[in-house]
């Protein structure tokens, strides 16, 4: 008798197990508004990341390492790969840009676009890339933009499309892989280190 008792309750508390069921693991979420995590990443001015990037147009595909020093308004960023047979650094801060590439050659002015364009024929937006690169919008241009998890997943500035693909998990999150769309050209960042300064 007690035995089919003992039977009974343990087939009860089976079943009530099995209703319960295994909880689905909680979604991640970010429990800061847009407007926050703007005036977070706004606070972030120096820093030092690594990674890598590449380049696609419908005639070549190439890739190379990336380093960015960010000291409050003073930027060094170093591009080491198959470009100009070593790459490029190129140095400054508002108004004055030095970019020095591989064989000695050295070029200044006060428009790094214009300088990149002119001398490597490279379209690289720098001082709009300064705001991207942090998952912001540049404040000097109207701009479109799509939030998830209240961070940017895909914004539209002055003729780019850039997609953030990935955020790590830093407070405040900063992307680690993003795309860079214009034209037939696209740009590919992916971030392996970020370190604020």
């Amino acid at each position: 008798m007690y035995k089919n008792l003992i039977i009974a309750i343990a087939c009860l508390y089976l079943a009530g197990c099995s209703f319960q069921g295994v909880k689905p693991p909680p979604k991640e979420s970010n429990n800061i508004s847009w407007e926050e995590q703007q005036a977070l990443l706004k606070s972030y001015i120096s820093w030092e990341l690594s990674g890598k990037v590449g380049i696609r147009t419908p005639q070549d595909s190439q890739s190379a390492s990336l380093t960015w020093l960010q000291t409050d308004a003073q930027y060094q960023i170093d591009i080491h790969g198959p470009w100009g047979q070593g790459g490029a650094s190129i140095i400054g801060e508002q108004g004055a840009v030095t970019v020095n590439v591989s064989g000695g050659k050295q070029f200044k002015g006060s428009d790094p676009e214009l300088i990149l364009y002119k001398e490597l024929g490279w379209q690289l937006p720098i001082n709009d890339i300064y705001w991207w690169i942090r998952g912001l919008p540049s404040p000097t241009a109207t701009y479109e933009h799509q939030l998830e998890n209240n961070r940017l997943k895909n914004l539209k500035q002055r003729g780019w499309d850039i997609q953030y693909l990935r955020y790590n998990s830093l407070s405040p999150a900063l992307p680690n892989k993003l795309r860079f769309i214009r034209d037939d050209l696209t740009i590919t960042v992916v971030v392996s280190n970020w370190i604020k300064r």
